[in-house]
């Protein structure tokens, strides 16, 4: 019997320490769009890289824990078609508490583009 393959976002793959998100914040670049603000810079590692907030101003913690799997679920189906690992990028995610009002295919179109400023804006910079 096939065994099932993990569609999870590996951990290698996400921000997670309060210092990684406070460099990006630093160094990177700023994207805005209508449900989120991205932050990016170069990593110098094989791969990007992902970190996700919501503010408590999004709602409780249900809200804001299902924006984060949207959030998830987006970068993961867009990185093999955007080709994001070939940037290796840090990527912040800060969603906006508006978010909280849209459906998922809203969402998802909203953030699909804003990745796709971010990976021409980092093909462009040397």
């Amino acid at each position: 019997m096939d065994r099932l393959r993990s569609e999870a976002l590996p951990k290698q793959y996400r921000l997670a320490k309060r210092r990684e998100f406070v460099h990006v914040y630093e160094t990177g670049r700023k994207q805005f769009s209508r449900y989120a603000v991205l932050f990016f810079v170069a990593n110098g590692l094989p791969h990007s890289r992902i970190g996700i907030t919501a503010t408590k101003k999004s709602g409780k913690a249900n809200v804001r824990n299902r924006l984060k799997r949207w959030t998830r679920e987006v970068y993961r189906r867009q990185r093999e078609p955007l080709d994001i690992d070939a940037q290796s990028l840090d990527i912040v995610i800060n969603v906006k508490p508006n978010a909280a009002d849209t459906s998922f295919q809203d969402y998802s179109r909203e953030l699909t583009r804003a990745l796709e400023r971010v990976v021409s804006l980092a093909r462009r910079t040397p």
